[in-house]
């Protein structure tokens, strides 16, 4: 994948460096320092795949005659004679590509601060990483433009080498905010290279934080260190970075863990919010039924598989009732219309009947002067054959339009019910019928449950009322049959078994 870097450092004289050197290295030319002597053959280096100079007037020079102006444009012994800029080329694009991306950005560079540029692009090394595409873009410290004779004119410093009060006075706040517009620069280009190639990766200049990653970073082992490591002596920094790297690891997996979990409830979340809707349309479609009908409608359509349930959605939707309302008038109208014309059929009928029995009935010359009621109804014929004409022509357009609407309203129907969008619905509304049929059967069960225990509850009541009622008779016989048993005898009294008669009566005495 693409990565981004694009870091800048000095060639400063205070380090013991100079830029013929550094020319001559990065180029993997042979370059004479004129003011040391020294000669920096570089000729036999591999890895340099192509290197270019470019000045702000797009003429370009000699590489020799230009960093050698520029060590010689500076006095002092501690003093910058050249800026670099390290950038790592995305490994999507081709050598050409490659070439065209570090040009423009090369020219940006000569065109913006007015120095000369030289830049050269490196392939991987063989031990290294092979994505290791970079480029070494060196730029001079001071502005340069040519005399009369076409000469190299090193003038004022350019200004990434200004301090930040001579910056300041220009309306640049600091000299670290035009490093970040050239990395901005820098990321644009690159990804513009990147589109105009047709790949899918970008770079981003931003650090991990800053984009939300939550990954640490590994330190820099720079050019000694690295050498190190590639020949097998475990280093601090390497020891640092794969330490690091180890951790990386084990928080990608748990962060790719934790998004899977996520993703998992996301996904649960929707599916349960599209059972729920499905469930609450469907019984809003179907308020007047009751419990049972409900329950064998479900079981019905769940049983009739993926067609029912794709059926039975787009039937729910008010584009159904809205087509099949129109049939439906269409329908009635029909009926209507064949009412009429049957109407005025036998209205005709009727009307050619008396006019034949009156025919029948008088002579040949008497036909030809009919009476009032006649030619009466001879109009009311001739009038129903042009309603039965008019109705003909209408009931024919109608069943016409009838038999076209209908097989729209199948292609629609077959449409709809075939469409992806039900590809998920569907499956919707299976859940839901299922839990609404589970629902049906819960609710009956306690409908009957209650229904048991009224039941049970008035058969109770009713067998303690019997209860009651055969204590009561019970009781009552008792007492019965006490009132009828005669009480025992006593002494001086008479036999109830004697033939005596008590003379006594309710008749009042008198003198009592």
């Amino acid at each position: 994948m693409a990565i981004y870097r694009a870091e800048t450092k000095p060639i400063s004289r205070k380090d013991g460096r100079s830029a013929v050197a550094a020319a001559a290295y990065r180029s993997g030319a042979s370059l004479v320092d004129d003011r040391t002597g020294n000669v920096h053959d570089y000729t036999r280096r591999r890895g340099v795949v192509t290197t270019g100079i470019i000045t702000p007037d797009g003429q370009g020079c000699e590489r020799n005659a230009l960093w050698n102006g520029a060590e010689a444009a500076e006095k002092r012994k501690d003093a910058r004679t050249a800026r670099e800029w390290v950038l790592a080329l995305p490994v999507e694009l081709t050598d050409a590509q490659r070439l065209e991306l570090t040009e423009r950005f090369s020219r940006s560079l000569a065109e913006r601060f007015g120095v000369a540029v030289d830049f050269a692009i490196h392939r991987p090394g063989k031990e290294g990483d092979q994505r290791n595409h970079h480029a070494h873009v060196l730029t001079t410290t001071r502005q340069i433009s040519r005399d009369a004779s076409g000469a190299l004119v090193f003038g004022d410093k350019a200004q990434p080498e200004q301090s930040d009060a001579q910056l300041r006075k220009q309306g640049i706040e600091k000299g670290a905010v035009l490093v970040e517009e050239v990395r901005a620069l820098w990321e644009t280009q690159a990804n513009a290279a990147l589109e105009a190639a047709g790949e899918a990766a970008r770079i981003d200049r931003r650090s991990l934080k800053a984009r939300g990653i939550d990954r640490t970073p590994t330190v820099h082992l720079g050019p000694s260190v690295t050498a190190l490591e590639r020949r097998g002596r475990r280093t601090e920094g390497g020891n640092l970075n794969r330490a690091i790297e180890q951790d990386n690891e084990r928080k990608a997996a748990l962060t790719a863990e934790i998004i899977d979990l996520q993703a998992e409830r996301e996904r649960r979340q929707r599916e349960k919010a599209g059972v729920i809707a499905e469930r609450n349309a469907y019984l809003r479609a179907r308020e007047p039924y009751r419990l049972d009908d409900l329950l064998k409608h479900a079981a019905d359509e769940l049983a009739g598989g993926e067609a029912r349930l794709r059926q039975g959605i787009v039937k729910d939707t008010p584009e159904y009732a809205q087509k099949t309302k129109e049939i439906r008038d269409m329908e009635a109208r029909i009926t209507e219309e064949s009412r009429s014309l049957m109407y005025a059929e036998r209205w005709r009928d009727d009307c050619e009947e008396e006019i034949s029995e009156w025919s029948a009935r008088v002579g040949f010359f008497a036909r030809w002067r009919p009476p009032p009621e006649i030619r009466e109804k001879k109009e009311q014929a001739e009038q129903a054959r042009t309603n039965i004409r008019q109705t003909s022509g209408v009931l024919a357009g109608l069943m016409a339009s009838l038999d076209l609407a209908k097989k729209l309203f199948k292609k629609w129907f077959l449409a709809e019910v075939h469409s992806p969008k039900l590809d998920a619905r569907w499956r919707y509304r299976s859940l839901a019928l299922g839990r609404i049929a589970q629902e049906c059967r819960k609710l009956r069960d306690e409908n009957e449950e209650i229904e048991n225990k009224l039941r049970e509850d008035a058969l109770a009541q009713l067998r303690e009322m019997e209860e009651r009622q055969e204590a009561r008779r019970q009781k009552r016989q008792v007492v019965e049959r006490k009132v009828e048993t005669p009480p025992s005898p006593v002494s001086g009294s008479p036999d109830p078994g004697d033939d005596f008669e008590d003379d006594w009566d309710n008749s009042p005495s008198l003198g009592m």
